[in-house]
């Protein structure tokens, strides 16, 4: 009898470096046979469903708030792309994009330059991590859902907010803690948590129609953020992960796979990164992929006091910043090491049923307090 042909579900999220947003455009194509990206664009101007184009660059999609501000005549260029650029304001989501001006001049445009119509096509983890899952055997098709300069409370619909309040009122209450017993609204934008569930759910309904008779019970959240939180307690961006992985699961995921923040100029990130391994060690259907984004030097950085062992040459210049350009953001080459730790690790998970085997720890604050 033929088995049915599986297909794994991913949905990336995160900001901006699971956006990607490196100077750079991809020098690499990924080299993809059978792996597909959803664009949701098509439903949401009244196609009856979304697109899936074979997964590669550009990846992702400028996901406008005001779709009639954003296609309206005198917005639309002549391949019906819009011109309307700030996606900080005029976004939910938005693609990879790569920010270069002048190699010669090492100049930089400001992201917000951009549009659908002007974006530069930026390096990203999800592609170079479908074509490894490849290469292991695998298939998948992919939403990427990210947006650059986020916090976890971004991802917060109106109800999440609301339970987080009753349960870090209640933490405080049984811990004797003053935290603060609300999600900030300055993190967040009306309507995009309630977008960002929209899409995923479009994702897997179409996903059902175009990939009929295939297996698609794997339905993985990865995750790559915390870089704009790190004035919050460890417990506070726990609780938060914890709501996040409830909702995502009430709507059909069934694994998170966390790929650990990286250390993006302040040494506060260490509660994030403790945070998610917390979540992780106490979520059996969550794993820790990769802790390598955590081991990325950064220029400026204090590695002796962040780091127990100097770095080897593997976690060097992963940042085009490196290189001496203002733009702090993971490029193609720790995209491509990421992508190739993690895949190791949703085989382990996804097809041999085993757990995950991130890196040896090598941050000092987390190994001082694992010995606590």
């Amino acid at each position: 009898m033929k088995k049915t042909a599986k297909r794994e579900l991913f949905v990336f999220a995160g900001q901006s470096n699971m956006m990607g947003a490196a100077v750079f455009p991809p020098q690499v194509e990924p080299q993809i046979k059978d792996s597909y990206e959803y664009k949701h664009k098509p439903r949401r101007l009244g196609a009856g469903e979304g697109r899936f184009v074979k997964a590669g660059y550009p990846t992702g999609e400028f996901s406008y708030v005001d779709l009639q501000k954003a296609y309206g005549a005198d917005m639309v260029d002549e391949n019906g792309k819009s011109r309307l650029g700030d996606y900080n304001k005029n976004t939910y989501f938005c693609p990879a994009m790569s920010n270069l001006k002048s190699e010669q001049e090492r100049a930089l445009y400001p992201f917000f330059f951009f549009s659908e119509s002007t974006a530069q096509h930026g390096a990203t983890l999800a592609p170079l991590l479908a074509a490894e899952w490849e290469e292991l055997g695998g298939r998948c098709a992919f939403a990427h859902i990210a947006k650059g300069g986020v916090s976890i409370d971004y991802y917060f619909t109106d109800e999440m907010a609301l339970e987080y309040q009753h349960r870090i009122t209640r933490y405080n209450k049984e811990n004797n803690k003053t935290y603060a017993d609300t999600v900030l609204e300055s993190n967040r934008m009306h309507g995009a948590a309630d977008y960002f569930f929209e899409k995923c759910n479009h994702f897997f309904e179409d996903a059902e129609k175009r990939f009929v008779g295939e297996e698609l019970s794997n339905k993985c959240f990865c995750w790559l953020q915390g870089e704009s939180d790190t004035q919050m307690a460890e417990i506070e961006y726990q609780i938060r992960l914890d709501i996040l992985w409830e909702r995502l699961k009430a709507i059909g995921f069934t694994h998170f796979f966390c790929i650990r923040v990286d250390y993006f100029g302040s040494s506060g990130i260490y509660r994030v990164m403790r945070a998610q391994e917390r979540f992780v060690a106490e979520h059996p259907d969550a794993y820790m992929l990769t802790r390598a984004a955590s081991f990325f030097t950064f220029p400026g950085q204090n590695e002796q006091e962040w780091f127990v062992s100097p770095p080897d040459d593997t976690y060097r210049n992963c940042r085009d910043s490196c290189f001496g350009y203002k733009n702090n953001h993971i490029n193609e080459k720790g995209f491509a090491l990421l992508a190739k730790r993690a895949a190791k690790n949703l085989y382990r998970v996804l097809v041999e049923s085993k757990e995950a085997v991130p890196e040896e720890e090598n941050v000092r604050s987390l190994i001082l307090d694992a010995c606590e």
